[in-house]
Order: C-alpha cells, then structure tokens, then sequence
C-alpha cells in the first residue's frame, strides 16, 4: 500500500461526501451536516492563511483519510485526523501524523512544537501519538461530551521541534511540586 498527500483546494462537494460517508465515533460532531461542512469551508475553516488540509490518499486515487492542520501562524500548530472506518488498523494513522510533523517543522519556520488532543478511549490515536514520539503533556478530566452525553477525559500530546531533529521524545517530569 502506497500513501501519499494531496492539498485539499477547493472542491467542497468531495468534501462533503467524504465527511459524511462514515461516522466519526471520537468528535464531537460524529455526523457532520452538509450544511455545516460548507459553511465552515466558507469561513476558511479547511484552508486559508492559517490552516491546511490534506487528503490522505492511498495507492492510485483512494481518499481514505484527511488531515487537517490549523494555527499555523501560532508557534504552536494544531491538528485533526480522520481516517475511514474500513481503513483503520492499517498504519495509516502513524504514517500520516509523521507525515505531517515532518511537513510543519521543514515548512514552518515558526512552529516550536505541535499539539493535538484525543479522547481518553480512543486507544488507537493515543497509540499513535507515541509511535510518532508525542508525549502525554496533559490530562483533563471529563472535558470531552461524546454523542451519548457522557463527559470523557481528554488527553493532549506535544512534540517539540528538538524531539523531532532529536528523533526521540523528552519525558516529562510529572512530580516537579512539592508542598
């Protein structure tokens, strides 16, 4: 399987009919509404100044993923990944987060460092984020509404420039207070 990276331009409809193809179980919107998808690409939401999206393309022509990137005028950069259901287990996950770290830290010469947060369950993301040597920088708890309602916690990651040049993350000293 070959996996290579489009820049998403302009054509909203394949868009939206590739966001509510599948259901997206770790958003907070798992179902997006047509409606709401234009909208938000006509208020600059998948590209412009500040963000990027990528379609995650596999072998000839398959879209089997998207990925998007914002903040990209911070020093910090942010990102979300969607990858289709029957996609998912296949390594795509880790090739596209590494993808993309390599693609911030070599075109963006202000970013520092590169956040993302994910639900507490899902497993498989927080399993790539340490494929890719994120480190777990913060943990918040039931700061995630799912669709069923329930308050999850919500796990942020990083990775700083230096770990990415360094190809190994920093750890973190979780017991630096004492009272």
């Amino acid at each position: 399987m070959k996996i290579r990276f489009e820049e998403f331009i302009d054509n909203i409809d394949e868009l939206i009919k590739f966001l509510t193809s599948d259901t997206w179980e770790y958003y907070g919107t798992p179902n997006p509404k047509p409606e709401r998808i234009r909208e938000s690409y006509e208020n600059n939401y998948y590209s412009g100044d500040d963000c990027k999206t990528f379609w995650i393309v596999l072998d000839e022509d398959t879209k089997a993923g998207t990925l998007r990137i914002y903040d990209l005028e911070d020093d910090t950069p942010m990102f979300d990944i969607r990858v289709l259901s029957k996609y998912k287990g296949m390594g795509i996950g880790t090739e596209a987060v590494n993808w993309l770290v390599n693609y911030i830290f070599s075109n963006c010469s202000d970013a520092e460092r590169i956040e993302a947060n994910t639900r507490q369950d899902n497993y498989a993301m927080r399993c790539v984020f340490n494929k890719c040597n994120f480190v777990k920088e913060a943990h918040y708890r039931k700061a995630w509404v799912g669709n069923d309602g329930k308050p999850y916690d919500s796990i942020g990651y990083g990775i700083t420039k230096e770990d990415w040049l360094n190809g190994k993350p920093t750890p973190l000293n979780w017991n630096d207070f004492k009272c």
